[in-house]
């Protein structure tokens, strides 16, 4: 479970929640905000936009829908609506995604997450707490 304190960024400056990353550099901040976007840094995954079977489930607090998945990481997705099932979706509206990935393991569960940006039927997903998979496994699980 990740250490988490209430806290001023350092990059952004904004008073928000920080997760503790002893990984990190110690010259730049060993906090890293949950809000400036820092979270990215997890390595993505990139599925090809003709890779039509990589479709997901998400499940929002009305409705459940097929979504595309456009790529993939340890700590978000982005992802695609389909057209034949729309869903309403709103910008920190929680939800749950599953990749469907797997026959078992944590791509195929449902994993909490939060709508981050909205763009057109593309969107992005924030997981409420990063995958233990790495990015390396998740590509091999992607490609076979």
């Amino acid at each position: 479970m990740a250490l988490l304190e209430y806290r001023n960024c350092p990059r952004c400056g904004h008073s928000t929640w920080q997760e503790f990353t002893p990984l990190a550099d110690a010259d730049s901040s060993y906090w890293r905000c949950r809000d400036c976007g820092d979270r990215r840094a997890a390595k993505r995954v990139r599925i090809e936009e003709t890779a039509l079977l990589h479709r997901g489930r998400l499940q929002t607090a009305t409705s459940c829908a097929d979504v595309l998945i456009r790529d993939l990481s340890r700590d978000g997705a982005r992802l695609c609506l389909d057209e034949d099932m729309p869903v309403a979706l709103a910008v920190d509206q929680t939800v749950a995604f599953n990749p469907q990935l797997q026959p078992f393991g944590e791509l195929a569960q449902y994993i909490p997450s939060v709508v981050r940006w909205i763009k057109g039927q593309e969107f992005g997903l924030l997981f409420t707490r990063p995958l233990a998979i790495s990015s390396g496994d998740i590509r091999r699980i992607v490609k076979n």
